[in-house]
């Protein structure tokens, strides 16, 4: 790919993100006839006598104005190296010939800052974004998860990551479209990257328009509905029902053939994903992958294709585009928080859903009380089966959920979420969880 192809493709992508929020009204919440967005337009120089031409430019014009009150200029970088002190200076005075009070810099590029560059772009109050392709992130969503609102529940270390992002070139981003750095302030947010780059300076009659901005900046708006697990799990029922359940394992070969017939699902196995995943589904076309090799034992790979149905049956393409699954993904019980809160959402009801169709209730209460009988367990105020440091006891809970493996042919971790949320197992870990107030898709 040619230079001028890269620099298209990059300007392509960021214009259409810029566009989109402008559409939806998502830009610094100004209304959409406020802002008119170009691309390669002109803006007089004195010095030149003409004009100098951007790659992109936001021109935002308050009420009742017939100029534009502030104006964006934004130069985009898709190089293979660095972006360099020289290249910063270059853009700064080009948007000096053509500033005055009211204009702000930016510069968005696919690859990281050099120190001199970063230094220089902070003195001058130049806005940095490093963007992110969205075949390089582990979640594709619908909507551009820079374009949503910064969340009160980020990741701590990712958020401390993005400093490393911005300069270290061969840090990449899993989650989120873009890092941007402006005026002291690492952020994942487009908006809260905008609103302090064009806040910083401004008049006071521009200010007023961004009123409680803050405050909507830190609301919690989700995408995702919540759905109750008594849902998913009736859900999950008619599922098996339409393949004609009874016992023992699901057959989710079976499952798959109903959907491919209803959907249009193509299931891969056996294929190469990204190092480390397990599997994946991507909604246009669907398609989902299987990455057999990655995954601990068959057990494993049997919850990872239930996960990557559960995203289907539960309507996620109205949300994302696609998504990878690696093993920390399919941790219940310690969801991995990433900020995203609708990703979370997801994750956590795909999980349940995938416990709740490899674990049917009748069948697996079934199986387990026969084990009881057969151990003769006998409930002395601790639940059915009680597991605490006692040998005789942890003997007792491996033999059964050992027989249990085997007949559902699902890992020993899904079955002790499962059983624990059935009330059939208390053990030290289930106390505990239930004390510390954990809630997975609230």
């Amino acid at each position: 790919m040619n230079s001028t192809v890269k620099g298209n493709k990059l300007e392509n992508e960021i214009f259409n993100l810029f566009s989109k929020m402008i559409l939806e009204n998502r830009f610094l919440w100004l209304k959409s006839e406020c802002c008119q967005i170009r691309r390669k337009h002109g803006y007089y120089s004195k010095d030149r006598e003409k004009n100098i031409i951007f790659d992109i430019s936001v021109e935002i014009t308050l009420p009742g104005q017939d100029k534009y009150s502030q104006l964006i200029l934004i130069e985009c970088k898709n190089y293979e190296r660095k972006v360099e002190f020289s290249d910063v200076q270059n853009f700064h005075s080009v948007t000096q010939q053509v500033a005055s009070s009211n204009s702000k810099s930016i510069i968005v590029s696919t690859n990281a800052f050099n120190d001199g560059a970063f230094k220089f772009a902070k003195s001058k109050g130049i806005g940095l974004l490093r963007y992110f392709y969205s075949d390089e992130l582990q979640w594709v969503l619908a909507r551009s998860p820079s374009s949503m609102n910064p969340l009160l529940s980020f990741d701590t270390d990712y958020l401390n990551s993005s400093s490393h992002v911005m300069c270290q070139q061969d840090i990449k981003s899993k989650y989120f479209d873009c890092h941007g750095y402006s005026y002291g302030k690492y952020t994942t947010s487009l908006n809260e990257f905008l609103y302090r780059l064009v806040n910083v300076g401004a008049s006071e009659n521009f200010k007023k328009h961004f009123t409680n901005v803050e405050d909507k900046l830190k609301s919690k708006t989700r995408l995702v509905p919540f759905i109750a697990n008594k849902k998913i799990e009736a859900i999950s029922q008619k599922i098996l029902q339409n393949v004609s359940y009874t016992k023992g394992p699901t057959p989710l070969d079976k499952i798959c053939k109903k959907l491919s017939e209803d959907t249009g699902l193509e299931l891969l196995q056996n294929t190469t994903l990204a190092k480390g995943a397990l599997g994946s589904i991507s909604f246009d076309p669907i398609v989902i992958k299987l990455a057999e090799a990655h995954a601990e034992d068959e057990y494993r790979a049997r919850f990872t294709l239930a996960h990557e149905i559960g995203h289907l049956i539960l309507e996620h393409g109205k949300y994302m585009k696609k998504e990878l699954c690696h093993e920390s993904d399919l941790d219940i019980e310690n969801p991995r928080l990433i900020g995203i809160q609708d990703i979370e959402r997801m994750e956590w009801q795909a999980n349940y859903f995938a416990s709740y169709l490899l674990l049917p209730e009748k069948q697996l209460k079934e199986s387990f009380y026969l084990l009881v009988k057969k151990y003769s367990l006998i409930n002395r105020g601790h639940g059915v089966l009680y597991v605490d440091n006692q040998k005789c006891n942890k003997d007792t809970y491996y033999g059964i959920t050992n027989r249990l493996k085997k007949e559902f042919k699902t890992s020993r971790s899904a079955f002790q979420i499962r059983l624990r949320n059935l009330g059939l197992l208390t053990d030290f870990a289930s106390m505990n969880y239930k004390l510390s107030g954990h809630s997975f898709n609230s």
